[in-house]
C-alpha cells in the first residue's frame, strides 16, 4: 500500500553569494548528484520506458545510493534508481523512479532579493526570509506505507548536507571571482595613462627602407602603414583609398616621370607621390640619412608643375 507525502524546506543563503553562482550549480546535474552524501555511483543513461513524453527529453542518470537502514551503519545496503533533471529559469526539477514503488518529484527554487533589487512578497507559514536570497526545496513522494517515514527522514537529512555543500562551493566561487577581479584591476592600473589596449601607434615618419620597398612594390602596405602629410599622420591603403599612388594605379607616377624634374642615377628610390595629397603645401617625403647626396625636398610649385 502506497502513501503520498510532501514536505518543503527553505534555507536562507548567506550574504556574498550571487544568484548566478547558485543557478550554475543547480543547472549542473552531475554536480547536484555528487553533492548528495548518499550517492556512490552515477552515470548517464537513455530515457527509460517509464519516462513520460515530457520527461523523455530530459537528462537521465542511473544513480546508486548507500542507505543505512539501522543507526550506526549496523545494517546498510545499496539502492539503484533512475532520475531525470529539467532546468528552470529559477531552479531545477527532478524525478526519481526507485525500487519498492518509490516515486519522488523534487523542485528546487532560488528566490529572494539582493540589495538594490525590489523586495517581493513571500509565502507565509514557511519561514521564508524577507530579505536576501533563499533556496527552497519542495518534495512530493509516493512510497510504501511502511517505508514512508524512513525515506522522508533520510532524504531530508541528505539534502540538508547537499545544501550546506552547495553554499560552501558558492563561497569558493565568489572568492575566486573577487580575487580575479582585483588582479585584473591592478593590471589595468599598472598601464600608463595613454595606453589603449590593442592599438599600435604609427611611427612619426617612414624609414628610408620602407619608402624604398613601397616604391619598388616589393611588399604590400596595409592600413597600419603611415606617412607624414602636413605634420599629421594620414593612413592610406591600396584597397581602401584608390587615390594612393601604386604601380597598379593609372595615376601612379614618381620623380623620374614628372616633367621638368631632373633625376640622377645615384639618387636612391623614394616613396611615390600621391595623386591628390591631403595638404600639398606641407607635403614632405622621407629622405635617406645622407641628405647631402639626395636633396629631394621640393616646394609645391616644383612638385606639381
Amino acid at each position: 500500500m502506497s502513501k503520498k507525502s510532501h514536505f518543503t524546506t527553505v534555507t536562507a543563503l548567506p550574504a556574498g553569494i550571487s544568484r548566478e553562482t547558485v543557478l550554475e550549480t543547480l543547472h549542473s546535474h552531475v554536480e547536484m548528484i555528487d553533492l548528495n552524501p548518499l550517492v556512490t555511483e552515477r552515470h548517464p543513461i537513455k530515457s527509460p520506458s517509464e519516462a513520460t513524453p515530457e520527461e523523455y527529453h530530459c537528462q537521465w542518470f542511473s544513480v546508486t545510493d548507500k542507505v543505512n537502514y539501522l543507526p550506526g551503519g549496523l545494517y546498510s545496503g545499496s539502492v539503484t534508481f533512475n532520475a531525470c533533471f529539467h532546468d528552470l529559469p529559477d531552479g531545477l526539477q527532478s524525478h526519481i523512479y526507485a525500487p519498492m514503488g518509490l516515486n519522488m518529484k523534487g523542485r528546487w527554487t532560488l528566490g529572494g532579493s539582493l540589495p538594490g533589487e525590489p523586495r517581493q512578497a513571500v509565502e507565509i507559514g514557511l519561514g521564508v526570509p524577507k530579505t536576501g536570497l533563499w533556496l527552497r526545496e519542495d518534495v512530493e513522494m509516493k512510497v510504501n506505507l511502511v517505508m514512508g517515514g524512513f525515506v522522508k527522514k533520510t532524504t531530508k537529512k541528505a539534502h540538508s548536507t547537499l545544501v550546506q555543500r552547495l553554499v560552501e562551493k558558492a563561497h569558493l566561487i565568489e572568492a575566486e571571482r573577487h580575487n580575479n577581479g582585483l588582479a585584473e584591476q591592478r593590471l589595468r592600473d599598472s598601464y600608463p595613462p595613454d595606453y589603449h589596449s590593442g592599438v599600435t601607434s604609427p611611427t612619426p615618419r617612414m624609414s628610408y627602407q620602407d619608402a624604398k620597398s613601397m616604391h619598388s612594390g616589393s611588399r604590400l602596405y596595409s592600413d597600419d602603414q603611415s606617412v607624414v602629410s602636413g605634420g599629421s599622420h594620414d593612413r592610406y591603403s591600396y584597397t581602401g583609398n584608390p587615390q594612393i599612388a601604386n604601380p597598379s594605379n593609372p595615376t601612379y607616377s614618381d620623380y623620374s616621370q614628372r616633367p621638368g624634374v631632373e633625376t640622377r642615377d645615384s639618387y636612391p628610390a623614394v616613396a611615390p607621390l600621391f595623386s591628390q595629397p591631403s595638404n600639398p603645401a606641407n607635403f614632405a617625403v622621407e629622405l635617406p640619412s645622407h641628405r647631402e647626396s639626395s636633396p629631394m625636398e621640393l616646394n609645391s610649385t616644383q612638385r606639381y608643375s
